[in-house]
């Protein structure tokens, strides 16, 4: 993933906490399983809320500098829905020929300090 999309907060909605810095996903305080690939998506996709994020956009900042497929996409973006319990879209809206947008409100929180 791109530094640029990296942020020292913690990303909250719903009932889970994003730490990217760290490369955690929480819900309910509890670490939950997701691949680098969901991370990645669901960072960009959770620091711009409420914004139409183009699948080429989310596509270079997933996979950097690789040639991949719409099908790659999609593929992650049905995991993330599945992770969040998005069965009907409500989350994360597909845009008609524009893209995707993440849609539950964001909180950015100050990243802990690190114990090291």
């Amino acid at each position: 993933m791109s530094n640029s999309i990296t942020t020292p907060e913690t990303l909250a909605f719903l009932d889970f906490e994003l730490m990217p810095a760290q490369r955690l996903l929480l819900q309910h305080g509890q670490p939950v399983r997701i691949g680098g690939r969901a991370f990645d998506l669901l960072t960009l996709l959770a620091s711009h809320p409420g914004q139409v994020l183009d699948a080429r956009l989310l596509m270079d900042g997933v996979w950097p500098g690789m040639v991949v497929e719409d099908i790659n996409l999609r593929v992650q973006m049905a995991a993330l829905r599945k992770l969040l319990g998005d069965a009907h879209c409500l989350h994360i809206a597909t845009v008609a020929g524009r893209g995707y947008c993440f849609m539950p409100a964001v909180q950015r929180l100050a990243a802990a300090p690190s114990p090291y």
